[in-house]
């Protein structure tokens, strides 16, 4: 190799600030941009490395790096995507927990009937909780009990009732299930990505702790541990007797936690180096400069990941199984149970602990059942992630404020966890959400005074005056004045009444008073509004949320020929029209770049550039600035591309006039990204022009 790379200029590697390579070490390790190949490409680039020896580097050492890197971006998007899941998951619980304490009917004094048809409503739904193949709708005491719910109130016979009550705990239970080992591989998975960036860094606790660090891990273990057979107050008699506290263990104490060292990752690292030394030549001052590169860019970050990653895999892969063999056991435990009970009619006054046994093992079944499902389909996916090569497609895209309103992901076809979800959704649907409604209907609405669905605490302007819970913990429904706490009401209705209103309105705005965006933001096609309902993004609409990484993918989808960008708190983090640029240029050279540009963005256009043109459509005024300020930011090609907006004209029709008339109208498409949901919708043309994709962006805080 020619050495006179070794004659760089210092300046050109400044790609964070003031700092260069060189500087790097643990204290100062989060500055520096991290987490892709092309940073380290170039890095080597500016020391004057000929592009035909980095040509060698990607063809042959740093094939495993550049595999690494793309592992870590796929987990990066795979963690957002399960975050994404457990989010809806929320919503889905939060209306499974109005089906539950709705169906709940108060047995008042007459405790053993109700027990009773309890235990009789178990049994009339063990096929359904006992077998994955078989529909509620395809019993026959579910049909009658829905049926008998759309008479009148004195159609339904106790059973019926503690039928759907039966239907909507267990329904909880599973849906709990998923939900809780969606969360646990996002919680690894984030672990997993919050590797040390140096090589001297401090692994994640909860990496060192595993297996027993899983939820769904810890969440088998204790149920396995528990009699199938023992009531809740035989088990709390049995814990006094003990002098023992129910209590969490500490995982840390867990014997399988056995806090391994990691090696994979540096003997990757160092065979890179190895390679390049022995196998290209390259001179010692050009090794330690990519070892540098390597460390300071998150490549030895990104071996480790890996390495986690597969560590992470093979303890999953066990989970599984031991969940087959627990949940096996309640299931032959319930069995018995259903062939002793019936041969044999409890004697009176069993019925409660026999009822106790029997709920709490339900529960756990429901539980297993769905811990199993996401579990498997978890350790599914991970293990291809673990097994990716650097060739193949984008797999994983999410942005990250799921809990703010951004679902605009993709995912493999094959990929069942949202699936799975969604199963909770369907039975809401079909069963619970209409029987509720029916029964409403031929009820009343919020339920009267003495009503024995004492769990719903929901009130009409007089029996508020008896709510336990006291009227300041309520809030007022705006459309029936009844008084519900927060389960029940959203946007100052009541889920009864928005469910009303949204089917029976044929107007396309928004359903709720005070939308500034009533018209403009809705979406007709799901009757929904892009503010008030967010989270909610529509392919038809052509309007999708997301940060910088969900612009990537759609670049990468899409393939546009124009990419149209705001500037203010979108590609940069300006607002109200500042300058990006330091407005006392006199000071110091440490002050230079107080404005941060958004790094993904910043990709998105790079990856553009195959395709077609990128333009920064903004309203702030200091263009020069703004040029100057891409221009220190290596975006030279879009600093000749800065647009200002007049005054008083909409970017959608600044757009339509300087990019889709005369020889521009045939634009293949067009990707438009901005922060502002009212420069997105407002516009009548930019809504109804189908070659525009809009973007609303929404930066997220940490990953």
């Amino acid at each position: 190799m020619d050495e006179k790379w070794l004659h760089f200029d210092r300046k050109k590697l400044l790609l964070d600030g003031d700092l260069s390579i060189f500087d790097y070490n643990r204290q100062n390790a989060l500055l520096f941009s991290q987490g892709d190949w092309q940073l380290i490409r170039r890095d080597l680039a500016f020391a004057g490395i000929d592009p035909s020896c980095i040509q060698e580097l990607e063809d042959g050492p740093c094939t495993e790096l550049i595999r690494a890197f793309r592992i870590r971006r796929e987990l990066i998007h795979y963690k957002k995507v399960c975050l994404h899941l457990f989010e809806e998951g929320r919503k889905i619980e939060r209306e499974l927990k109005q089906a539950m304490a709705f169906f709940f009917w108060n047995d008042g004094e007459n405790k053993n009937e109700g027990s009773k048809a309890h235990l009789q409503a178990l049994h009339l739904l063990s096929q359904y909780y006992l077998n994955d193949n078989i529909s509620p709708l395809e019993i026959d005491a579910v049909s009658v009990a829905m049926k008998r719910h759309c008479e009148k109130s004195t159609a339904c016979e106790l059973v019926d009732r503690k039928i759907l009550y039966v239907l909507a705990t267990g329904a909880i239970g599973f849906h709990k299930g998923i939900s809780l080992a969606i969360q646990d591989a996002r919680n690894i998975a984030k672990s997993i990505c919050l590797s040390p960036r140096h090589p001297d860094g401090e692994r994640p606790l909860k990496l060192r702790n595993l297996p027993a660090s899983m939820y769904v891990d810890q969440a088998v273990h204790k149920i396995a541990r528990e009699d199938p057979f023992e009531s809740r107050d035989e088990r709390r008699e049995r814990m006094t007797q003990k002098e023992e506290k129910i209590s969490s263990t500490n995982v840390a104490d867990d014997p399988r936690c056995s806090d391994k060292k990691l090696t994979k990752s540096g003997m990757a690292y160092n065979l890179i180096l190895e390679k390049v030394r022995d196998e290209h030549n390259w001179p010692t001052e050009a090794i330690g400069f990519l070892s540098s590169s390597i460390v300071a860019r998150g490549g030895y970050k990104a071996l480790t990941i890996v390495e986690e990653l597969e560590n992470y895999s093979s303890h999953l892969s066990a989970l599984p199984s031991r969940t087959k063999k627990v949940l096996q056991q309640y299931m032959d435990a319930h069995n018995d149970f259903i062939t002793i009970s019936n041969r044999a009619v409890p004697t009176e006054g069993d019925e409660g602990n026999a009822l106790s046994a029997a709920v709490k093992r339900v529960g756990n079944i429901h539980s297993l059942r769905g811990l199993l499902k996401a579990s498997g389909e978890n350790a599914k996916w991970v293990s291809v992630l673990a097994s990716l090569s650097w060739k193949e497609n984008t797999m994983f895209v999410a942005g990250d404020d799921a809990a703010n309103g951004n679902n605009c992901m993709f995912v493999p076809q094959e990929f069942e966890l949202g699936n799975f979800i969604n199963a909770s959704r369907k039975l809401l649907e079909e069963v619970l959400m209409p029987a509720m409604l029916n029964a409403i209907t031929s009820e009343s609405w919020p339920p009267q005074i003495g009503t024995r669905r004492t769990r719903v605490a929901a009130y009409d302007e007089h029996s508020v005056e008896y709510a336990k819970c006291g009227r300041n913990k309520l809030s007022k429904c705006m459309k029936c004045s009844g008084y519900f706490d927060a389960k029940w009401i959203r946007h100052t209705f009541c889920i009864m009444c928005e469910r009303r209103i949204r089917d029976e309105s044929v107007e396309n705005k928004c359903l709720f008073d005070g939308c500034k965006l009533s018209e403009e933001a809705f979406c007709p096609h799901f009757r929904r509004c892009f503010v008030c309902d967010s989270p909610h993004s529509c392919e038809e609409c052509r309007l999708y949320r997301g940060d910088g990484e969900s612009a990537i993918e759609l670049v990468s989808v899409l393939q546009p020929r124009i990419l149209l960008l705001d500037f203010d708190r979108t590609l940069c983090s300006t607002k109200s029209g500042a300058s990006p640029l330091p407005q006392n240029k006199s000071k110091s050279k440490h002050s230079r770049h107080q404005h941060t540009i958004d790094s993904d963005l910043k990709v998105a256009v790079a990856a553009h550039r195959t395709y077609g043109s990128s333009h920064v459509i903004t309203r702030n005024s200091h263009k020069r600035d703004i040029e100057e300020f891409l221009i220190q930011h290596d975006l030279k090609d879009l600093a000749s591309n800065v647009h200002v907006v007049p005054k008083k004209m909409s970017k959608g029709s600044y757009i339509k006039d300087n990019f889709f008339t005369g020889d521009n109208s045939d634009a293949s498409s067009c990707i438009f990204i901005d922060d502002d949901i009212r420069e997105l919708v407002r516009d009548n043309w930019l809504k109804s022009c189908e070659q525009v994709h809009r973007l609303l962006f929404v930066r997220a805080f940490s990953k």
